[in-house]
């Protein structure tokens, strides 16, 4: 019996674990073999980080993940069976016209090296991890086989937060300088230990509850408010989708609001001022992101273009920084640290729109399919769309698909969203054995 590809799991044999997993990769040809392990190590790099250095010593950007992205994309397409029927021709007419968008933008940037290069790792982190989801995780046994090697990964990255607090109070010492880019990474890998709770496989379960309580202590850790509070907004989507009762939430939301309030309690002051940087500019970008779009509502302003010149007809609009403070945030952080902000005032309103409009389609046909009692393949609808909407909530204060490590994930979750039609799942989840 083959456990590659789109084969069937006999219904009246338990496969164990172990056995599951060498059989998944064992039966595939060599060269969809090399696509999955390149795939695999992106998935290892984009987490960890390791290796990490600049490939360019003026951007900060994470280009050799970048690079392993496309690599990963290139592999995929080119030596994965059928990959040039993984998508749709709306799904490539998209992509491509985002494509001739962002490069078209940046291109004409003010900074156009830069920009383009910014552009580059955009498309290659995204692209990489809308396609490749869409041409390797085809079957539900493909899908078992990453949900477990991401739980794996989630655990990895747990366990290396909690010793770099330990060593010097600090979650990101092995993993990241900036813990905001971290904790998204972790919130979109907790599908993984979401999936093992909500298949109601007892030994699964357990394992899948240890990983997400021990990643929610990281996230107390981290002293992210947004990390925080996005657990319970995800608790709220998933009572509303009916994966989790009232009864239950409200059990559970009692320890957790005491939880929250002595979190809070315990914020250094200069956090909870209203004139704390990262409040006043976040908020002051509303208006002045605005403000450069609809001077340049087409392509906008090219990605981490200099936003200076902007300054010069603009005033200010939250009373608790003076126009001199912001003026001087903008030129050191130069985006606007959220996301949506970023592309209308960087890309222009068509990039802006398309790009989500067609996650708003995803995550519409994914919450739809919350409610079919036998959705397609190995992973539980829920199990997808609470880590994309936490993401998407935190990239209300960051500019996350500008990090390739975390759009890597984000978009390889949108990648694992059932087209419609999709045939039923190749194999019956509850018959793998944990």
């Amino acid at each position: 019996m083959v456990l590659g590809g789109d084969t069937i799991l006999s219904r009246d044999k338990v496969i164990p674990l172990e056995n599951y997993f060498l059989s998944t990769i064992r039966e595939l040809p060599l060269k969809e073999k090399v696509a999955w392990v390149l795939f695999c190590v992106t998935c290892l790099q984009a987490a960890f980080l390791v290796p990490n250095f600049p490939l360019v010593e003026s951007d900060r950007a994470k280009l050799l993940t970048a690079i392993l992205c496309a690599a990963s994309l290139a592999s995929a397409f080119f030596l994965m069976k059928d990959s040039r029927k993984s998508g749709t021709l709306w799904e490539v007419g998209i992509c491509g016209a985002l494509t001739v968008l962002i490069l078209v933008s940046c291109s004409l940037s003010t900074t156009p090296g830069p920009s383009l290069l910014r552009a580059v790792s955009v498309l290659a982190a995204g692209l990489g991890g809308f396609w490749c989801s869409r041409i390797l995780l085809t079957s539900s046994n493909r899908q078992a086989f990453f949900t477990w090697f991401s739980a794996i990964i989630l655990a990895g990255m747990i366990f290396l937060s909690i010793c770099g607090y330990l060593l010097d109070r600090g979650i990101g010492h092995f993993l990241d300088v900036n813990v905001h880019p971290l904790a998204c990474r972790m919130l979109l890998l907790a599908f993984a230990p979401l999936a093992l709770v909500l298949r109601g496989v007892r030994r699964q379960a357990i394992c899948g509850a240890v990983i997400l309580c021990l990643g929610y202590v990281v996230f107390l850790l981290s002293g992210l408010r947004s990390a925080v509070l996005i657990p319970v907004l995800l608790g709220v989507v998933a009572v509303a989708c009916g994966s989790l009762r009232m009864r239950r939430f409200v059990v559970v939301l009692i320890p957790l609001a005491a939880i929250i309030f002595l979190f809070f309690s315990q914020l250094p002051v200069e956090k909870t001022q209203a004139c704390y940087e990262p409040a006043y500019y976040r908020a002051e970008n509303y208006p002045f992101s605005w403000h450069i779009a609809i001077q340049n509502p087409l392509l906008g302003i090219g990605l981490r273009a200099p936003r200076e010149k902007y300054l010069a007809d603009y005033e200010t609009v939250y009373p608790y920084a003076t126009k001199e403070q912001f003026a001087d945030s903008c030129k050191r952080i130069v985006v606007s640290e959220n996301i949506f902000l970023t592309f209308m005032a960087d890309l222009g309103f068509p990039f802006l729109l398309i790009y989500v409009g067609s996650v708003v389609i995803l995550l519409i046909r994914l919450t739809r399919l919350t409610s079919d009692p036998n959705p397609p393949g190995f992973l539980p609808p829920v199990a997808i769309l609470l880590p994309l909407v936490g993401a998407l909530t935190h990239f209300l204060v960051l500019d996350g698909l500008l990090h390739p490590h975390v759009s890597w994930f984000f978009h390889i979750l949108l990648g694992m969203i059932p087209r419609p039609h999709t045939p039923e799942a190749a194999i019956e989840p509850s018959r793998i054995s944990a």
